[in-house]
């Protein structure tokens, strides 16, 4: 088992085009800033398969496989067994990201909550977890998963809900992860919510590519940056830097497995 003092970067996307050629430099770097952990989150078949190849490449990398609403056009008859047969792969964490997203609308609403649960019930099946993606969809992501049978664990990856949605996800014990966003000057509900949260639900992503925090805003983000959101959140929180460290560590082991981290 790894020291337990070191950051994780639980979302990332490094299999995207903005990082081809550059992997080795980016996972450095990573180490380097003391991100001895990233998670590649896939959105299709195709990207979780990349996911799994950096995995495989880099001692650092670990993935997730599923389908993003707005990949979701791709889902067909195949894909929850070529996901099954994706998540054998040890480096798999869970299934993900899958989700609900009503703010872009790419794929017609219906169709999103179909697959989408189809998707929820591959992870309950193959118990592992699953990382979701909701955006402007509370009001029916919370409905479904009431009446779904629960997954080994549910991580709210760039959670964009206000305090009184996080508790009521906090209260069926789901965890939650932020980016740089958190460190938007605009980001009030972001703040107030990372604040009241329970530290044991807690985890850091970049979400790389996007959303770099704010000291390198506008720039390409990448796992590297992930203290910047962690120095913020350890201020907002008014915690030491080692306890959130350790405790950060700690919540990865409980949703994901201690094996890996």
């Amino acid at each position: 088992m790894m020291s337990n003092s070191y950051l994780i970067d639980v979302h990332a996307h490094l299999h995207d085009e903005k990082f081809i050629g550059e992997h080795e430099a980016i996972v450095e770097n990573a180490l380097k800033a003391g991100v001895k952990k990233i998670i590649n989150a896939g959105t299709c078949i195709e990207t979780s398969k990349e996911a799994i190849d950096l995995a495989d490449r880099f001692e650092a990398c670990l993935a997730t496989v599923g389908i993003h609403p707005h990949d979701i056009a791709s889902f067909n008859d195949e894909s929850i067994a070529h996901l099954t047969e994706l998540a054998k792969h040890p480096q798999v964490l869970a299934i993900g990201e899958i989700g609900l997203d009503y703010y872009y609308d790419f794929t017609p609403r219906d169709i999103q909550e179909k697959f989408f649960v189809e998707l929820w019930n591959l992870a309950v099946n193959i118990e592992l977890p699953v990382v979701v993606h909701v955006r402007d969809a509370y009001d029916r992501f919370i409905p479904i998963i009431k009446e779904l049978p629960r997954p080994k664990g549910v991580l709210l990856h760039c959670f964009s809900g206000d305090k009184k949605i996080a508790g009521q996800m906090a209260d069926l014990g789901f965890h939650f992860s932020v980016g740089g966003a958190l460190t938007f000057p605009k980001s009030e509900t972001a703040r107030e919510v990372f604040s009241y949260l329970p530290a044991e639900l807690i985890h850091l992503e970049t979400d790389s590519p996007y959303l770099a925090p704010q000291p390198r805003r506008g720039r390409r983000n990448e796992p590297a940056y992930v203290p910047f959101t962690f120095e913020f959140l350890a201020q907002l929180r008014k915690t030491d830097q080692e306890s959130l460290k350790r405790q950060l560590v700690e919540n990865a082991r409980i949703l994901f497995g201690s094996e890996h981290f």
